[in-house]
């Protein structure tokens, strides 16, 4: 066991000192043969400081005092890109206070959004499961994308149905609030350009 040990480690601290981005172990089967495996440390140590920052966000949401429903619809703005607001909805039957506003332009032209407060610990597990699983998403065909984008300084989750022109965003606001815009026959511009004119002051 020990002649074993040694060359593997020994293997090991070359890889690391030459600062090789990937590490490869052969894995030997019951049947005799080997599998190759490769470990990228450089997505590992990513994936490592994306959890820790999860946990620390999350910690942080969890002290804080969840808002009342009134003083989240009162984000809800009259109108939003020259719509007004038709509808609204405030809840929080799932242990999180939740709003959401309706701006109908016409019959094929219409917008939703939804703003919930992660603070308390139901926020912050809604927070984590919805915002944070969403993270990092790469997925592209020829009628749909869905995406990590920049956006107001921070990361946003884009989805886009070309046939339909269905957008959707979702981010993060003053560091507690998960806003999600959903557009019907509307541009990813177009829905951002309405999320940039949302005023989260509290």
């Amino acid at each position: 066991m020990k002649q074993f040990l040694v060359p593997v480690l020994a293997a090991t601290v070359v890889l690391t000192a030459c600062g090789n981005a990937k590490v490869k172990e052969a894995h030997k089967n019951e049947d005799g043969t080997t599998t190759p495996t490769s470990y990228d440390m450089n997505s590992l140590k990513k994936m490592q400081e994306g959890t820790d920052e999860m946990t620390k966000k999350t910690e942080a949401l969890k002290k804080l005092t969840p808002l009342s429903l009134d003083q989240l619809k009162a984000l809800l703005p009259e109108t939003l890109n020259g719509i007004k607001r038709t509808n609204y909805n405030a809840n929080s039957a799932a242990g999180y206070a939740v709003v959401e506003g309706d701006y109908q332009k016409d019959d094929t032209t219409d917008l939703k959004v939804m703003i919930y407060d992660c603070a308390g610990e139901a926020g912050a597990g809604m927070y984590t499961l919805t915002y944070w699983s969403a993270m990092n998403v790469q997925q592209e065909s020829e009628k749909e994308y869905a995406k990590t984008v920049d956006f107001n300084g921070g990361k946003a989750v884009e989805n886009y149905k070309k046939d339909s022109k269905e957008s959707s965003l979702m981010y993060v606001a003053n560091d507690r609030l998960l806003v999600s815009l959903n557009g019907r026959n509307m541009e990813p511009s177009a829905l951002k350009e309405a999320a940039q004119s949302l005023d989260f002051k509290l």
